[in-house]
Formats: structure tokens, C-alpha cells, sequence
């Protein structure tokens, strides 16, 4: 307690950001309770939910709502037992928000040290922090039963951990990096990259130094194997082999080569999803529930064969989810949360104008709300050119490196045309890392030809 004593009263500024974060996420937490209480729960909530409550009561990893438990294949275990946890400290469902409030505003911190570490500078570290502060994306997550909140949270912390790293190359902040980047593939698959990332960064880093950067990515990628590895053997005690999750071959089948699938012939998603479904389900030679493993192979092998046949539609529509991945402001969520609109999705149906259906199917509240967001996501990438200029000066290369590739790279494992807000949440930090490098560079160059001009 003394360390974070001294450390706030060094930066007073951080902590006036953090209480900001906290009131922020605290009164949409206080909306929620008053208006719709079952609002923190959308549909991949009641799956998790279910999961923490069959671990509770029977020790067993399952979505089923019957006896028998069917074992699950598709999540990985850190965020129910993350709901186990909370579930076992306090009521149903609320506590669960309650931890992702404060594991919200440790996102902010850890954007706090992550900008500090780089520029060296509290300003542009404030900066930082308060974007993430006020991201609406991230005060809507941190109440919903989803995952988004503990990934960012973990994922923070490894590249905090990394850039400490790269800095000092103290062997027990790559043990740190290891470790979290495990807890945070097993919070969510799609982080499986970035061990292998920080291993090509550590490679630049250390180019010449051959023996010692194997020694470094054999210890970064031991450790991180070894946190999920019991995750592994329980895959492979129930299924006969070795895997994290078959969710990314369902993702692959169901969002990816349906929708170019229906875009080619013409169908809705729905429509091409269920058609694709059965003829895998038809072609397999097996049991697709007791056989996972198997069948998402083969999910994966027609996922591929769509999409190599139709390159032109796929390479459309993964541009889209790349726009939509940094455009995409949060509108239905915040419905949802508040009782205004409880479909639990965020589609505008195809060929209606986008303004015309906001204004008619949305609240006002929501609709203010989304020109903030459109005028702070503006403020925010249009400062990230002059914080890469910025960062590109002060620090070289390797750290815009490691800020925009991540970033990149998360933008492209996307859902294609369901891409939104809620995908961007984990990089935001990294984003608002170069935007705050940015704003700080504007800011300088402002004062500076004011008093260029004073003096004349």
C-alpha cells in the first residue's frame, strides 16, 4: 500500500483519472440496477453463466442446463471462473460487474504506466489513460457478463510487462509476460499470437545476440505453454487431443465463409449459416459433439475452400470488418443495458440509411451519446499520425512496431460484417497510447508558436 501511496502522490493526476473511470462505469452500473437489471446479460452471457454455475454445483466444465452435463468445447475456463469467483463473494450477476468496474479502471492504470514507460512523460501517460477513461466501448463491456473486460485487463498487463521488458531485459518481467499472455489466451484464444509477437520483438531487440534471445523466447514461450497447459491436458483427457477451443473453427464457418457464401448467392447470413452448418454435419463421419477436434477440421477445410473460391467478396468484406473494427460506435449495448432495446443485436438492416434508422430506433440518450463517441474516435486517430511522427522522433521504431502491429493484427481477426466496438476494447489502450503521443505533440507545437509570437 505504500508503493501505490507514493506513486499517487508523485502523479495526483492518475488518480483524479481513475475516480473519474470508476464514477463513469459505477453510474451505467447504478442505470443498469434501477431500469433493466437483467441488462448485463446479452446471449454469449447466459453460456459463460452457465459454466461458472455447473463448475459451482457439479464440478464440471458445461453449458448444459440437464443432467447429463455435456463437457464444453467451445471456451476457454479463465472468465468462468472469473464469474465462480465472484459468484462465490457476492449476489448473482452483480458481483460479477462489481470486479469488471475495478478491473476496468486497472485498464486505465495500466495504460497510465504502458505510456509513461514508452515517452517517459506523465502528461502524455494522463492523456492515455483518460481516453480509455471515457471510452464508451469499455464503460458498456465492463457491465456486461462477457469477456472483453478481463482480456483487456490481462492483456494490459503482458504488454506492460513486455515494454518493462524491452527496457531492462530483467528476467523476471518476461516470466511476468509469459504468465499473463497464458491467462489471457485462456481467457480468450484469440490472444494464441502474441507470445509469438513479443518473440519477434525480443529478436529485434536482441538480433545479435543469438544465444541470449533463444534463452529469452524459450523462457517467454515455456512459461506462457506452461500456464495453459492443464487446459490442454483436459482437452485431451476428454477429446483424445490437444487444443485450446474449436470456437475459432465455428467463427471461421459461421461469420467468414457465410457471409461470403451469402453475399455470392445471395442469401441472408442466417440463411447461408444454416446451410453450410447441415452440409458439414451431413459430410462428417462421426459425432460432431463427442468429436470436436474432428469436426471443426473439417469446418476449417470448407471454411478455406469457400473462401479461396470467392477471394474477390472475402477480401471485401474483411476490409469492411476492418473499418467497422475502428469506426463502429457502441449503440445497442447501451439500449440493451438500459431497457430501450432488447434484441440483443446490432444490426441496421441492409439498403436502410444508417442516420435515418438511428434516429428512428434509438434513444436519445443512446444517440448523444454516439456522436460523442464518432467525435472522440475522431480526436483520437487523426492525433495518432502525429503520435506515430511523434514517437517515431523520441523513441525510434521498435515501440511503434509493437503499438500498431498488435493493433493491426487484432483489427484483422475480426467477424467480418458483424465486426464492432466491442472487438476494438482490447487494443484501446495501445490506441490511446498513440493518440495521447499525439495530442502531446499538437499541444507542444501550439505553445511554441505562441511564444514565437509573444516575442515578436
Amino acid at each position: 500500500m505504500s508503493i501505490l501511496k507514493r506513486f499517487f502522490q508523485n502523479r495526483p493526476a492518475i488518480l483524479f483519472i481513475l475516480i473519474l473511470a470508476f464514477i463513469l462505469r459505477l453510474s451505467l452500473f447504478i442505470g443498469i440496477i434501477l431500469k433493466n437489471p437483467d441488462g448485463i446479460y446479452v446471449y454469449d452471457s447466459y453460456g459463460y453463466w452457465q459454466i461458472g454455475y455447473n463448475i459451482i454445483h457439479h464440478f464440471t466444465f458445461s453449458q448444459s442446463y440437464y443432467l447429463p452435463l455435456e463437457p464444453d468445447y467451445f471456451r476457454t475456463p479463465l472468465y468462468p471462473l472469473f464469474i465462480v469467483l465472484a459468484e462465490s463473494i457476492g449476489p448473482e450477476g452483480f458481483s460479477i460487474i462489481v470486479l469488471q468496474l475495478f478491473l476496468s479502471v486497472g485498464t486505465c492504470y495500466f495504460t497510465y504506466r504502458i505510456a509513461e514507460e514508452i515517452t517517459e512523460k506523465k502528461i502524455i501517460a494522463n492523456i492515455a489513460a483518460l481516453i480509455v477513461a471515457i471510452d464508451l466501448p469499455s464503460i458498456a463491456l465492463s457491465n456486461f457478463v462477457l469477456t472483453e473486460t478481463l482480456f483487456s485487463f490481462m492483456l494490459g498487463i503482458s504488454f506492460y510487462f513486455f515494454i518493462r521488458f524491452l527496457k531492462d531485459t530483467k528476467t523476471k518481467h518476461l516470466l511476468y509476460v509469459g504468465l499473463f499472455s497464458g491467462l489471457s489466451i485462456l481467457c480468450r484464444p484469440i490472444a494464441f499470437f502474441i507470445p509469438f509477437f513479443f518473440a519477434c520483438f525480443i529478436i529485434l531487440k536482441h538480433k545479435k545476440l543469438i544465444r541470449l534471445l533463444i534463452k529469452q523466447i524459450i523462457l517467454l514461450i515455456g512459461i506462457t505453454f506452461l500456464t495453459i497447459s492443464p487446459w490442454l491436458i483436459r482437452n485431451n483427457a476428454v477429446y483424445g487431443h490437444y487444443f485450446l477451443s474449436v470456437i475459432r473453427e465455428h467463427n471461421l464457418l459461421n461469420y467468414q465463409a457465410a457471409s461470403v457464401y451469402a453475399e455470392r448467392f445471395n442469401y441472408s447470413l442466417p440463411k447461408a449459416q444454416s446451410i453450410l452448418r447441415w452440409k458439414t454435419f451431413r459430410e462428417f463421419k462421426g459425432n460432431a459433439n463427442k468429436q470436436p477436434y474432428e469436426y471443426a477440421q473439417l469446418l476449417e477445410k470448407e471454411s478455406i475452400k469457400i473462401i479461396f473460391e470467392y477471394p474477390g467478396i472475402f477480401a471485401k468484406q474483411q476490409l469492411k470488418g476492418f473499418i467497422y473494427f475502428f469506426l463502429k460506435p457502441t449503440r445497442a449495448y447501451i439500449e440493451i443495458q438500459l431497457g430501450h432495446w432488447g434484441k440483443g443485436y446490432n444490426t441496421i438492416p441492409k439498403d436502410y440509411p444508417i442516420f435515418k434508422y438511428l434516429f428512428e430506433h434509438t434513444s436519445r440518450l443512446t444517440i448523444v451519446l454516439v456522436f460523442f463517441q464518432l467525435f472522440v474516435l475522431a480526436v483520437v486517430y487523426l492525433s495518432c499520425i502525429a503520435g506515430i511522427m511523434y514517437l517515431k522522433k523520441r523513441t525510434g521504431v521498435l515501440y511503434i512496431l509493437l503499438l500498431v502491429l498488435a493493433i493491426f493484427i487484432f483489427a484483422n481477426f475480426n467477424l467480418t460484417l458483424i465486426t464492432e466496438s466491442r472487438f476494438r476494447v482490447p487494443v484501446w489502450s495501445l490506441v490511446a497510447t498513440i493518440s495521447a503521443c499525439g495530442i502531446y505533440s499538437i499541444r507542444e507545437k501550439i505553445c511554441a508558436k505562441k511564444k514565437t509570437a509573444d516575442l515578436f
